[in-house]
């Protein structure tokens, strides 16, 4: 009895995940992402409620979840697992780094709930725009551009804002670049987190601490220009415990043109 339910659990999942994808859903999401990311972290801003006393937080968890479903829609079998995995990854990911570390503090001092799911979103997002055929096409000739972006970015940021974090972090960064071979998807996910980063930061919607670990010789800026490294962390982590539930869930790799990172 108990095999027989765990194998409807199973054959659930895998009509859940292996649904084709809808191309107008893929489309909407790499139309919409950037301003309605944008439009969220303001309604969830201090200056909201310091100038209308309105905490719209409430709001920006139903938007987000609801735009994480609706995301799903647009991904491969294979992204929706990664989607899917990501936001509990997420959820621990901030318990450790916010909660119990102290790197950035939340408005209210706690993980709002449209967080991990916004991780999910953002991880997600980072996969489409790196299988655009005008991306892909090019990526060989992008490479240089990126280096030099993320270059000038981590000068800047340890030789005029003495973001020593941002040092550090950099480090990772081109652990993890050097690890798989400088892939674009990286640099792609690096930017994407940089503009959520900023924009979350200047609405108040998180904050990040001066100081560190309350280490005085280790510098943030608020937020750190590094601050990305953590998440193309959890990005390989997510991505290697994909691969491993493929088999599981008896997902296989589609014949349409997606990028799935290696491992």
């Amino acid at each position: 009895m108990a095999r027989a339910t765990e194998l409807d659990y199973m054959n659930l999942l895998n009509k859940i995940l292996t649904f084709e994808p809808s191309n107008w859903v893929r489309r909407f999401i790499l139309i919409s992402f950037l301003p309605l990311t944008a439009l969220v972290l303001a309604i969830d801003s201090q200056q909201l409620v310091t100038t209308y006393g309105i905490d719209g937080q409430p709001f920006a968890d139903v938007f987000i979840i609801s735009y994480f479903l609706l995301l799903l829609f647009g991904l491969s079998p294979e992204q929706r697992l990664m989607a899917l995995i990501f936001v509990p990854f997420a959820a621990l990911g901030e318990c450790i780094f916010s909660l119990l570390f102290g790197l950035y503090i939340y408005r209210l001092e706690m993980v709002p709930l449209y967080v991990p799911f916004g991780h999910g979103v953002l991880f997600s997002m980072g996969l489409l725009v790196a299988e655009l055929s005008c991306i892909r096409q090019r990526e060989q000739q992008l490479k240089p551009a990126f280096i030099t972006i993320f270059c000038l970015l981590f000068s800047g940021a340890i030789l005029l804002l003495h973001d020593s974090l941002s040092a550090i972090f950099g480090l990772v960064f081109l652990w993890v670049l050097r690890r798989k071979g400088y892939q674009s998807l990286y640099f792609i996910m690096g930017l994407l987190v940089l503009f959520v980063e900023l924009v979350g930061t200047h609405w108040g919607c998180w904050a990040w601490t001066p100081h560190p670990f309350g280490l005085q010789w280790l510098h943030a800026t608020n937020p750190p220009v590094g601050a990305f490294a953590c998440y193309v962390l959890a990005d390989l982590g997510v991505i290697k415990l994909a691969r491993k539930c493929q088999p599981l869930l008896g997902l296989t790799t589609s014949n349409r043109a997606t990028v799935l990172p290696t491992t």
